[in-house]
């Protein structure tokens, strides 16, 4: 009664100054943060900007790793910024600052760009954030169980001996990108979809799989920024192409996943399950884990799959060739598990494979699949001297960290002994994040190395892998995944004694 009293009192005018004030400082309560976000960017060093647009033009630099990436903390230091139009992003680059921000659960929501994708890869694991992440990921995670990796062995080794054979039939020199991809296809193909290497009469015909022809709009969104504005992105050719894609890899997933039904039904699945079988169980336990769930989450694991573990499998049969030291160290590996016998590898084989894993963890350390991931501060939070405002936009690059002249002395060098258990001891657990950290890591990391292990150990127990002249350098290039620009390019020579 009392607030009716005083409001009988108060002149119109006065009532409107009084609600005016009230929407003042609520705009500038919400602006408060970026406003801080503001003052703190002004403070930091960072790549040279372009007015309004700032640093969007960066990812059309053809060298942009070679020449920012890899130098960004000797010119930096720990924390940089860079600017997207009129909004600064934080990149991380120390490990004690990255153990802040991907150690906590108050920071695992994703930044804007991952909405990006979304288009792409659905709203899975990836992309996904909150409750909705949690959930699924608690789901998911014991499919890959070292217990059941074990049953996908067979699946690498039936894809890696497909390799092997076309790679061998070309006698000449190979880009190994292609090879390489098409394997890693027919792996996610079995693993993820249940559509086995070895097709028989009846299979689903992979040749035609949407899958084989995704694209990532990323960057020409970047380099067109008012593009990043779904209300103008949507009236362009550029999404409605992207829409239909992902309407094509939807109905073709829901597809298989009925096909998978099926085949239970019929009694015709074998002992060979994959990913998509673990999920229709645990849809049938968790109501909220729906067909549409499942769906996104196969689109992820197809998509994100390919290009990652590909560009690591092909990087690393190239980084040996220009190693014959270590390739040498690999194939007595090799020797010395197998004694000369030509049977397949096995679970215990693979984790026998350790100088082979430290070449390949050396080559995700110059090359890391992902070279750039992003997160939002749940809170403010300090790192070292610079207080981050709550809803910053971080980013972490692992391809800046692992070049830091201090953690890893001559950086550019490939040098497997960095990952001997000794040196790893000694070395900060952040300064090594080709998989993220913390509770965002890589569901399918220990899947992967089982997977790249398997790909290149099939060449070595029988081929030296040379180098071709005139073409022992690239230029690593950023289209979200790193690549090499021209491919890269090997020579296989048998040996006498194989």
């Amino acid at each position: 009664m009392l607030i009716l009293k005083l409001i009988e009192k108060t002149s119109t005018s006065e009532l409107c100054s009084f609600f005016s004030l009230v929407i003042i400082g609520g705009i500038l309560f919400t602006l408060s943060g970026y406003f801080r976000t503001i003052i703190l960017a002004w403070k930091l060093k960072g790549p040279p900007v372009v007015p309004f647009l700032g640093n969007c033009l960066l990812v059309k630099k053809r060298d942009v790793l070679e020449k920012d990436f890899a130098t960004a903390y000797r010119k930096f230091g720990d924390i940089a910024r860079i600017w997207i139009l009129f909004f600064p992003f934080f990149c991380v680059i120390h490990p004690e600052k990255i153990q802040v921000i991907l150690s906590s659960k108050k920071h695992t929501d994703k930044s804007f760009f991952y909405k990006l994708l979304h288009n792409f890869l659905g709203n899975g694991l990836i992309t996904s954030s909150g409750e909705k992440w949690h959930n699924h990921r608690r789901y998911i995670q014991p499919a890959f169980h070292l217990n059941i990796l074990d049953k996908f062995i067979q699946t690498f080794i039936d894809a890696s001996e497909a390799f092997y054979d076309k790679m061998t039939a070309v006698n000449k020199e190979i880009n190994v990108t292609q090879f390489v991809n098409n394997c890693v296809l027919d792996i996610l193909n079995e693993s993820i979809l249940g559509v086995p290497v070895k097709k028989v009469d009846g299979d689903v015909n992979m040749e035609e799989s949407p899958f084989r022809q995704g694209k990532v709009v990323v960057p020409e969104r970047l380099v067109q920024p008012w593009l990043l504005w779904d209300g103008f992105y949507q009236l362009t050719k550029l999404a409605s192409d992207e829409i239909d894609q992902k309407s094509k890899l939807d109905k073709f997933t829901m597809e298989m996943i009925t096909r998978r039904r099926q085949m239970k039904a019929d009694g015709l699945l074998t002992d060979r399950k994959c990913l998509l079988d673990y999920m229709i169980e645990i849809a049938k336990r968790n109501p909220d884990f729906t067909d549409n769930d499942i769906v996104n989450e196969a689109c992820t694991f197809m998509l994100a799959g390919q290009d990652s573990v590909g560009a690591a499998v092909a990087f690393c049969i190239f980084l040996l060739a220009q190693n014959q030291d270590c390739q040498k160290r690999c194939v007595d590996e090799m020797e010395e598990i197998f004694q000369g016998d030509n049977r397949s590898v096995t679970m215990q084989d693979l984790k026998e494979m350790r100088y082979l894993e430290m070449c390949i963890k050396e080559t995700l350390r110059l090359y890391p699949s992902v070279p750039m991931l992003a997160r939002k501060t749940g809170e403010e939070t300090r790192l070292g001297k610079h207080i981050i405002p709550a809803g910053s936009n971080i980013f972490i690059s692992p391809y800046a960290t692992h070049r830091i002249p201090q953690i890893y002395p001559n950086p550019e060098k490939f040098d497997p002994e960095r990952f001997t258990p000794e040196n790893c001891e000694k070395r900060h657990p952040y300064a090594y994040i080709p998989f993220s950290a913390g509770p965002r890591y890589c569901i399918g990391n220990r899947f992967a190395i089982l997977e790249m292990k398997t790909v290149i150990s099939k060449i070595l127990r029988t081929y030296d892998i040379l180098p071709v002249k005139g073409k022992t350098t690239f230029t690593p290039i950023f289209r979200i995944t790193v690549r090499a620009s021209g491919g890269l390019w090997v020579r296989l020579q048998k040996r006498l004694d194989s």
